[in-house]
């Protein structure tokens, strides 16, 4: 008998400790929302673009509201793949300015859009890494339009890298710039782990290093790579012009109350793109260099900031909130599976801020989604 008891407490422990959070989740109430999302960049069905935004809201129990839980498959606007990989977009769907004037939140996802090349890799649903005819893509002037009128409507209105971006055009361009209160310098920049890995670093990119420095792409190991349109290329390498983290998040102090989860000094690993705050937006969160003196001089000599926004908000004479990301923020390699656990958002990032070198999934989990998660807490629907 006490052979068996021995061993039956243990075992009691282990189960509460994974029931106790899963009640505690199960039981939470669900919380109406509607949320737009456009998301043009999906070539394949993995829409890797928006996919963490959907397992966040699924997660936090927001529902449409007809009550369903979102569906990363249907519930985006934008690129819809066809049924077999390498297909052409089965169908499109922009934003109206109906839908805009509905949602509670419009958040512009990704609007780079997909093209001929990448449905070439088939069923290995790689994207490519040369330029080529694009099929569909870029915001429109009456979709820059449609967010700017949910503003006025007091709507709340989130977009992130690339949406100013090519393909968009000038005119759609300006209007979201004026709406959120930011201005792009058209320079943007990304982490490689191995600057000599052809399968990640994109062919466009070495070709315009190349063009303008007239010599051959022969980096090695890890670095940044900074480029403005296809004119200009700058790479801080590694232990000659960076450290092995140089990117960071940094809160602005006071730190938001939006941000109060969010780890302080994360680094970031993945596109971004330069961008200057109008009077009256306010900045939240900062990028932030830490370089090698040399790797200060280079951005010196590119007349580039070592401190520029990655957060921004911007009230709008209607009352709605802007903000801008300036971050591929919501793309992210997330498993399919939910955690169905009260508190796992924060046990997870205690794990990621143990590691030492830029992560997505560290990006993801100390940054994105506890800021994410006390933003949309804070959106009311109507």
């Amino acid at each position: 008998m006490k052979s068996t008891l021995r061993w039956t407490w243990p075992i009691l422990l282990v189960a509460l400790l994974f029931l106790v959070p899963w009640a505690i989740h199960e039981l939470a109430p669900s919380r109406v929302l509607d949320v737009a999302v456009v998301d043009k960049t999906v070539p394949f069905r993995d829409r890797i673009e928006h996919r963490s935004l959907f397992w966040l809201l699924n997660h936090l129990k927001i529902v449409k509201p007809d009550g369903a839980a979102y569906d990363r498959d249907r519930d985006y606007l934008g690129a819809f793949p066809g049924p077999t990989p390498g297909d052409p977009p089965a169908r499109t769907v922009d934003l109206t300015a109906e839908r805009a004037r509905r949602a509670d939140l419009v958040y512009l996802a990704d609007t780079y859009g997909v093209y001929r090349k990448d449905l070439e890799s088939g069923p290995a649903m790689k994207a490519a890494l040369e330029r080529s005819r694009p099929l569909y893509g870029g915001l429109t002037a009456a979709e820059a339009e449609a967010a700017r009128a949910a503003l006025a409507a007091g709507r709340t209105v989130i977009a992130e890298f690339n949406t100013l971006g090519s393909p968009t055009g000038a005119e759609a361009r300006g209007t979201l710039e004026g709406a959120l209160g930011v201005r792009w310098t058209r320079w943007i920049g990304r982490y490689f782990a191995e600057l000599e890995d052809r399968e990640e670093v994109p062919a466009w990119l070495r070709h315009d290093y190349e063009r303008e420095w007239d010599r051959k792409w022969e980096f090695r190991g890890p670095g940044y790579v900074l480029l403005q349109d296809d004119d200009h290329c700058e790479v801080l390498r590694v232990g000659i012009e960076s450290p092995r983290v140089a990117l960071r998040l940094e809160h602005v102090r006071p730190t938001d109350a939006v941000l109060e989860d969010s780890a302080d000094g994360t680094s970031y690993p993945y596109w971004f793109d330069v961008v200057e705050a109008a009077v009256g937006t306010e900045v939240l969160a900062n990028f932030r260099w830490h370089l090698e003196p040399a790797g200060l001089a280079r951005l010196e000599a590119r007349r580039l900031p070592a401190v520029f926004p990655a957060v921004t908000r911007r009230t709008a004479p209607g009352g709605g909130v802007g903000w801008y990301f300036a971050g591929d923020f919501a793309d992210n390699p997330m498993p399919d599976g939910l955690v169905p656990f009260a508190g796992y958002l924060s046990a997870r990032r205690r794990v990621e801020m143990l590691k030492l070198s830029p992560s997505e999934l560290e990006f993801y989990w100390c940054f994105y989604a506890p800021m994410m998660a006390r933003l949309l807490d804070g959106i009311p629907h109507r």
